[in-house]
């Protein structure tokens, strides 16, 4: 069995990435290599053997079985690089760890209920309209004092691809996103990015439940626009000069 090559750089890169604040990080010898990580942040010890058994790290230390038993699974894929981290993980993680929300990014305790789907399309539309033109972000799994709780339930793409699709969009232009899978330390989160679009404003032109027709939402600071008002005259024409200047993309 070939011997694996373990990329310590880029599994400590990695579990940076996912939030982890490493404190130490040492290489020892003892019946052949290994390296042991510690945290600032975490109770966790992670302890990573150079042999060619794949599946051989070690989580102790004081943390539950929950956080042993992820960060264990997320270690021994890095080192057979089974997977990578995504990047835009770490400015995910930055932004938590700023504990406020803006124009560009909202978070979510959980997921939206079935009966709460319109809820889901109000809040793409109102940072897809953000009045910076920029990505932005849709956190699912952090509460409103900013602690990561994590989704237990797995969140499929194609539901909110089909639910999407399924509504009525002036000029046919939905706006444009993709979920994201990502993890903070070792609890999962999910984010909707919000692609910038040259086809701003998004609205509908058939109302789904309290989301009206033909009335524009933004997103202005950490506030989104109200279900039953429309965006500022400002923030529309803002909206409309971006599609213009853009038009010829």
């Amino acid at each position: 069995m070939a011997k694996i090559t373990i990329d310590i750089e880029t599994i400590r890169q990695s579990l940076s990435d996912i939030g982890y604040e490493i404190s130490d990080l040492i290489e020892r010898e003892n019946n052949g290599i290994n390296w042991q990580i510690k945290f600032s942040n975490s109770g966790a010890i992670v302890t990573i053997y150079d042999t060619n058994n794949k599946k051989n790290s070690v989580v102790n230390g004081k943390c539950d079985e929950e956080e042993r038993k992820v960060l264990k699974n997320i270690v021994d894929r890095l080192k057979c690089k089974e997977f990578q981290i995504d990047p835009l993980n770490r400015e995910i993680v930055r932004r938590i760890n700023e504990r406020h929300e803006d124009f560009d990014i909202d978070f979510k305790r959980e997921w939206y209920l079935p009966q709460k789907k319109a809820d889901m399309l109000h809040d793409i539309l109102c940072l897809s309209n953000n009045t910076e033109n920029k990505d932005a972000y849709l956190v699912i799994g952090v509460d409103d004092d900013y602690q990561v709780l994590g989704v237990t339930k797995e969140i499929k793409s194609n539901d909110i691809i089909d639910y999407m699709k399924s509504k009525h969009f002036a000029g046919e232009h939905m706006p444009v996103f993709e979920l994201k899978k990502l993890f903070y330390q070792h609890k999962t989160i999910y984010v909707i990015v919000c692609y910038s679009s040259k086809y701003v404003p998004f609205y509908l032109t058939e109302k789904e439940q309290r989301v009206c027709e033909h009335r524009i939402y933004t997103r202005v600071g950490d506030t989104n626009t109200p279900v039953d008002k429309g965006a500022s005259y400002i923030d529309v024409e803002r909206l409309w000069r971006i599609h213009f200047e853009r038009e010829m993309e």
